[in-house]
């Protein structure tokens, strides 16, 4: 019999409080799980089952011998809901629900299953996915919206001729498919292994129900109307993470990204979890570890480790097993560190608590935003150097080797999310750009005829590495990043502004000139990119006059090196005789190896970081 698996997460008390809740008898072997025979019944009856003992099996088959106990297991009421909507009224269902089939507080049973989520998920005949009650009776009008856009957007995902019409929608259909997206089940963690196989889904929303292939198409191809789901908040790309992320991806895409485990795991950290360690652990079925070193292959959920332990393991593993690699991808475990704050750094608090992580330990419990040198992108300010480190100081201190450039002189406030998709530009309030232009690059008109350090022209300069570069439009397209003429930037650019501030004088006519040269068939995607590049990071000019998109801690006297292995540069602060790591950068004019080459000129010396 194909067994099917409820991806209901949490766990309700049917039982009084006379009643002896259920106790679970240990499993026979690590190679065995259990399952729940739901058995059938109408609406509203009590719920009842048998927990059964079996071994997962590639075949879709599980294997069982049943044992009856009638007594109560606490559940959620979340789950008790999802039960009642999910059981068959004739028939027995078999499900597998990690709270009911997973004894919760026995540590050592949890580490051990984790190993069989993958398989179990995988192998499911179909995954029944409980949203909720539908409490404000929308469901039905939100799912019939969904298929009308499946129609509407018939065709490519890239398709943008439907824009006008999208745009026409009826505000209050817009509103619906917005509390769709909302809804709390898309923000959990561990729904991503329940969802991201191939297997058949159904979600189910009170009463309604809909093919999760249907849902998920539509919020695919809803990536290119960014401005509609900025206006309207539509969370569609939430949605849109979920589909197959434990499946392998065309390697010729952007999606090619998830075959790094470190990158996996920071695209994850917008997601809930209850226990912080399941932000590794939830991970450790998926696929990119085949392409991983061997110390993050041998990695497995211990639930006896604290959070700190379990994050500083697996970053010491990333690390010390890609010393080896010349693509850049060496350090991309200290690229995936975003600070929400380093004052605890600063202010000693550190190496004793038990929660403490060093600086250049990602904390994967906040996000801040994409990483700059994701796995495929085509930065190399390493060169093809390969990392030089070493872990000191009972494993506390990264010593580690590169190459100082220069010092931070002056930085924004940190930006905001969606900072350059609207267009408010008043004198009293300067828009984002204008902002950055004329206070921080201390300039007055936008004009290609400025020159600084960059012969290329300080307006390029800028909006260059506002938007890291503009990489990820080429990623988007399958285009090759350094085939794209420096001219399709500035045309992008330069149509930005002239959309933001229209006829005012503060654009000049060689940049609206450039404006009326673009495709005007092609959309801006500037604004998309810098948006999302710029998200809680700050823009900085060095001593030297190098512009820095960096982290939003960045400050003034912080120091900007180029660490062997790694493809973008990083920013320092020194403490004492040692330094703290404050976040990726993407620094115009040391993006391609500029930095190496300056090193075997005699221009620069390379010298050891101590990072605590």
């Amino acid at each position: 019999m194909a067994n099917t698996h409820s991806s209901t997460r949490s766990l309700v008390n049917e039982a009084t409080d006379e009643e002896l809740e259920h106790e679970y008898r240990p499993l026979p072997n690590t190679e065995s799980v259990r399952v729940l025979t739901l058995e059938p019944g109408e609406k509203g009856e009590p719920l009842r089952g048998i927990l059964a003992t079996g071994r997962p099996q590639f075949d879709r088959e599980i294997f069982i011998t049943t044992w009856n106990v009638e007594r109560p297991i606490k559940m959620t009421v979340s789950l008790y809901e999802g039960l009642q909507r999910l059981r068959h009224p004739r028939l027995e269902r078999r499900i597998w629900a990690d709270q009911i089939c997973v004894n919760q507080n026995d540590l050592q049973e949890r580490s051990q299953q984790m190993q069989f989520m993958n398989i179990i998920f995988h192998g499911a005949s179909k995954v029944l996915v409980w949203l909720g009650l539908d409490e404000k009776l929308v469901a039905r009008l939100a799912f019939e919206f969904v298929h009308e856009l499946d129609q509407l957007l018939e065709g490519s995902e890239d398709d943008v001729s439907h824009a006008e019409a999208l745009w026409n929608k009826s505000e209050g259909s817009l509103t619906l498919f917005h509390d769709l997206t909302q809804l709390e089940w898309f923000k959990r963690g561990w729904v991503v292994q329940e969802i991201g196989t191939e297997a058949q889904a159904s979600l189910f929303w009170g009463d309604m129900e809909i093919d999760w292939n249907v849902l998920s198409k539509v919020c695919r191809k809803l990536s290119a109307y960014h401005h509609l789901r900025s206006t309207y908040s539509i969370r569609s790309s939430d949605i849109k993470y979920f589909h197959q992320r434990f499946v392998k991806p065309d390697m010729a895409s952007h999606h090619a990204n998830r075959v790094n485990f470190v990158y996996e795991l920071h695209r994850a950290r917008c997601l809930r979890f209850t226990d912080d360690r399941d932000r590794v652990f939830a991970w450790l079925g998926h696929f990119s570890l085949q392409f991983s070193n061997r110390q993050l292959t041998t990695l497995r959920a211990d639930y006896h480790n604290s959070v700190a332990k379990v994050f500083v393991n697996t970053a010491k593993r990333a690390i010390e097993g890609d010393t080896h690699k010349t693509d850049g991808n060496a350090l991309m475990t200290l690229a995936a560190v975003q600070h929400v704050s380093i004052q605890q750094y600063e202010e000693g608090r550190t190496g004793v608590a038990a929660d403490y992580l060093p600086s250049w330990v990602p904390d994967w419990r906040a996000y801040q935003s994409f990483i700059l040198s994701e796995p495929i992108s085509p930065h190399r300010a390493h060169g093809t150097s390969s990392a030089k480190l070493e872990f000191i100081g009972a494993g506390q201190t990264l010593r580690i080797h590169g190459v100082e450039i220069d010092t931070i002189k002056v930085h924004s406030r940190p930006l905001r999310a969606k900072t350059f998709h609207g267009k408010e530009h008043t004198e009293v309030a300067p828009s984002p750009i204008c902002y950055i232009w004329q206070q921080i690059c201390g300039k007055d008109q936008f004009s290609l005829c400025d020159k600084d350090m960059d012969t290329q022209g300080s307006l390029f300069t800028c909006m260059q590495t506002l938007s890291n570069g503009c990489v990820q439009i080429a990623l988007r397209e399958k285009t090759s990043y350094h085939d794209i003429p420096r001219l399709r930037w500035l045309q992008q650019q330069a149509v930005y502004l002239v959309n933001m501030f229209g006829e005012s004088d503060i654009v000049a006519d060689d940049v609206r000139q450039l404006a009326a040269e673009a495709d005007q068939d092609a959309p801006e995607q500037w604004s998309r990119s810098a948006s999302a590049a710029s998200k809680n990071r700050s823009f900085a000019i060095t001593s030297r006059g190098y512009y820095v998109l960096g982290p939003k801690s960045m400050r003034r006297g912080d120091v900007i090196c180029v660490l062997f292995g790694g493809k973008v540069p990083f920013c320092l602060r020194p403490i004492g005789t040692r330094y703290l790591l404050v976040g990726e950068c993407y620094v115009h004019g040391l993006m391609d190896g500029e930095a190496m080459t300056m090193m075997d000129r005699g221009e620069l010396v390379g010298r050891y970081f101590d990072i605590v």
